[in-house]
């Protein structure tokens, strides 16, 4: 399950990437939501090596060429980090005042920051060959900490990217705009999801450790399939909002010229 999710994840990963990395080089010269431009292509990009760590050949490799267990594991989860702190700051970018907006990007780095700061010293501490950072391990203590660090990070990103997104939608909705609203509208219910795999995984963690969990069997195939929708639902809806903010440019400029 995990190798066809996630494959198919690297695939949509590589191909937003490209197509983010060439409308931000076709429009370096505009000042206009340069952060933004640059964050969303970052976002693909990590998002891409992020979820190849989690395809189980490119895992194994991973960790027989660097020699450290859970190598692969932590790569992935760092790039879940960063993934999501710059969707936050191209959606900052897209949405706050300029007044407020340093501080609301400095904010957010700062959070992001902290929470990798918090992650890092966890998974030494816990990091052994006997353990995987998955949630078979939870009885590990510092497995558990380490996983709900991460996890209450993505789902509160998750969160506000959803909030932020439904905003902007119902606002282009109304200005006309149908393409940016339809991304941005699919670009919140992929973030809805991100949630979901947060509180899909987070829960079973706190029901191990009150002593009632719900099977393994299924938390393993459904957090990594909320996982791989959340992933492949962002990244198309935020493409169609880029591709309609150009077809909507265009027409303003015939329109212009008519």
């Amino acid at each position: 399950m995990d190798g066809i999710v996630f494959g198919l994840c690297a695939l949509v990963c590589i191909a937003g990437t490209a197509l983010s990395g060439r409308e931000a080089w076709r429009q370096r010269a505009r000042a206009e939501y340069r952060i933004a431009r640059f964050a969303r292509t970052v976002a693909f990009g990590v998002c891409g090596v992020g979820v190849l760590f989690a395809v189980p050949p490119v895992e194994s490799f991973f960790e027989s060429v660097t020699g450290m267990n859970n190598a692969a594991k932590l790569g992935a989860h760092i790039c879940a980090v960063l993934w999501c702190g710059s969707l936050q700051l191209m959606l900052v970018d897209w949405s706050y005042n300029r007044d407020v907006l340093k501080a609301s990007l400095y904010a957010r780095i700062a959070f992001g920051a902290c929470v990798l700061a918090a992650m890092l010293p966890l998974f030494i501490g816990a990091t052994d060959e006997s353990v995987e950072f998955t949630t078979e391990f939870a009885k590990v203590p510092g497995v558990t900490v380490y996983l709900m660090v991460y996890l209450c990070y993505v789902a509160v990103t998750c969160g506000e990217i959803a909030f932020l997104c439904f905003g902007m939608a119902l606002s282009t909705r109304q200005g006309g705009h149908a393409w940016i609203a339809r991304g941005l509208t699919l670009s919140a219910t992929a973030a809805i999801l991100g949630v979901a795999y947060a509180a899909s995984k987070g829960s079973y963690l706190v029901t191990h450790y009150l002593g009632h969990p719900w099977p393994l069997r299924y938390e393993e195939v459904v957090s990594p399939l909320l996982a791989g929708l959340a992933v492949i639902a962002l990244i198309t809806g935020l493409t169609m909002a880029m591709v309609g903010k150009r077809l909507a440019s265009r027409k303003t400029a015939v329109s212009a010229g008519a």
